[in-house]
């Protein structure tokens, strides 16, 4: 019904559009200029949400004329401002969650570099949590210069907690039976279904992502904020704390309604200095010399699957194998392309279709095409499958990663059916035709044959790691068992090369191809972003005729605002 509405609107929208004709061309042309800029600016931004990796991921915005940013649009405009001597300083709006741990800590460095030039930051929040958890948004606000907090507000500063739904108490109430297998002990996804209580290696697991988030907080916040991490502790302890608290324990430098920290900031920039949203301000890049080296941008985001890319049932991506795998060939075989930066944002998937993809990556390297993944909040299982080849691997140290192992199964409903009163008739042929059936488990040839299916991929994606990472399948098979690691942990084991964020490995990818840290690259999207006219006419489904008639005329009155502007980086 969603997907029904939205292509109707967009039919809508389209018939309008062509009727208004050429004023809204002009219209539209004119506001797809780069706007003038002034002399002194200060920089907004608001966090209060996490960041897309990918643009497009609700089909719904491809009838708005605005999306949000996403992570490595806004850590590269960071770094553009930060070399602009017209931009005098940042401030930002924050809350209690918004960007993950990951995604915090890839700000927190981009504000560091931003900073470095003596340019001011400031972080206000209204809340930090309104009687709700806050530690990850006060932990992003620490990379700040200042911290306001509204008067009234509060610092939900209480540490970390991790929760996890066990629903086999549920299953057995409602008759279904879990059936399936897992290789690893610790390859939880399945226990999530098969126990009513933490066993050992899950729990164990838990406390140690859960101690590794923890330190990586506490230290963060204790070097920024200037005090031990011992104190830290203490006070994560004593929290959470009303705003008056948090400003007398030092947690907080002023209490300021938004208006004030505005304010402030024109105060300490001059009087002639002006906001501009860091959005706007990135679309002003300049574009890289003719003659700038290229690097491919890949992104694989969601779960994977075969077949393409598309959008989620309810918002967000789904990772396609074809279309990310198509995306990897034609960068290795576009002769302008240097090598390729693969960002990663997925927590696993089809082992096939991860497999698919992760061809594509040894190829690229085989063919002296230099790979270069940067790890987003997640890369994990088949988002760890796709990365394994790559040249390098950089992920933040709050990047979930790993989960070296496999499950699958289905749910057993006779006793379901039974309750509701429900009889299923069966005939077949083939000693395991009913092996896929929701009405018996794995038993006898099935499980033998579920058993042989989970082996192979095991027993492939460990090599896989092997081959990939220089380990020997002993130090593999120790660090596996579908266990999932922080990235600060996964370096350790030799699962990640560094630890950093897309920036990291843009200087990487340069490294390895003998490209100067200082020259200008263009950043060059595979597969290119798609125009708002495409995105509005896949939702119309394919009138006979009509996308073909339609979709030239259409592209006449793309706006330039519309289009993603080609990424630059200096």
């Amino acid at each position: 019904m969603r997907r029904i509405l939205v292509g109707f609107l967009a039919t809508i929208g389209a018939i309008a559009l062509l009727l208004i004709g050429g004023g809204v061309a002009v219209a539209w042309m004119l506001l797809g200029r780069s706007p003038e800029l002034p002399e002194r600016m200060i920089v907004t931004l608001d966090l209060r949400e996490g960041l897309p990796e990918m643009r497009g991921g609700d089909p719904l915005g491809a009838l708005g004329l605005a999306q949000p940013a996403t992570l490595i649009e806004i850590t590269l405009g960071l770094e553009q401002a930060a070399r602009d001597p017209r931009v005098l300083g940042l401030i930002a709006r924050l809350d209690g969650e918004g960007p993950g741990l990951a995604q915090a800590q890839e700000l927190r460095a981009a504000l560091a570099a931003f900073r470095e030039p003596g340019k001011f930051a400031y972080a206000h929040a209204d809340s930090f949590g309104e009687l709700g958890p806050g530690t990850v948004g006060y932990y992003l606000a620490t990379a700040f210069d200042e911290i306001h907090l509204q008067p009234l507000g509060g610092l939900g500063l209480t540490g970390i907690l991790i929760e996890t739904p066990l629903l086999r108490g549920l299953l057995d109430k409602l008759g279904i039976e879990p059936s399936g297998g897992k290789r690893g002990a610790y390859k939880h996804g399945a226990d999530i279904f098969t126990d009513a209580t933490l066993s050992p290696e899950y729990r164990e697991s838990l406390e140690s992502l859960a101690g590794s988030f923890d330190r990586q907080i506490r230290s963060g916040i204790a070097e920024a904020r200037g005090i031990a991490i011992g104190e830290v502790g203490r006070l994560i302890d004593q929290g959470p704390y009303p705003a008056e608290e948090a400003h007398a324990a030092g947690l907080v430098d002023r209490l300021s309604y938004w208006p004030e920290v505005v304010e402030q900031a024109k105060s300490r920039a001059g009087a002639s200095s002006e906001l501009v949203s860091l959005e706007g301000y990135a679309r002003t890049a300049e574009p890289a010399p003719e003659d700038a080296p290229v690097l491919a941008l890949v992104q694989g985001v969601g779960q994977i699957r075969r077949g393409d890319s598309d959008h989620g049932p309810v918002g967000g991506w789904l990772m396609g194998a074809d279309t990310v795998a198509q995306a990897l060939a034609d960068a290795i075989d576009d002769p302008a392309v240097a090598a390729i930066l693969f960002r990663i944002d997925s927590g696993g998937g089809s082992a096939v279709a991860s497999e698919t993809i992760g061809r594509e990556v040894r190829r690229a390297v085989g063919q002296g095409k230099p790979v270069i993944v940067s790890m987003a909040a997640t890369a994990a299982s088949g988002g760890y499958w796709i990365a394994m080849d790559a040249s390098r691997i950089v992920a933040e140290p709050g990047t979930l990663t790993g989960s070296i192992g496999v499950f699958a199964g289905k749910p057993v409903m006779r006793e379901f059916w039974d309750e509701l009163g429900v009889n299923w008739g069966q005939v077949g042929r083939g000693a395991n035709a009913a092996m896929w059936s929701n009405l018996v488990g794995y038993e006898g040839r099935a499980r033998a044959r579920l058993d042989a299916f989970l082996d192979q991929i095991y027993a492939a994606f460990t090599g896989g790691v092997a081959r990939g990472r220089g380990l020997s399948p002993d130090e593999v098979l120790e660090i596996a068992e579908g266990r999932v690691w922080t990235g600060e942990q996964a370096k350790e084991l030799g699962l990640v090369d560094e630890l950093g964020g897309f920036t990291r490995a843009v200087a990487l990818a340069k490294e390895e191809v003998g490209i100067a840290p200082d020259q200008p690259v263009e950043l060059r999207a595979f597969p290119p972003p798609r125009g708002l006219w495409d995105q509005a006419l896949d939702l119309l489904g394919d009138p006979p005729g009509l996308i073909d008639g339609v979709r030239p005329w259409l592209q006449l009155l793309e706006p330039g605002m519309l289009r993603a502007p080609p990424l630059v980086i200096r």
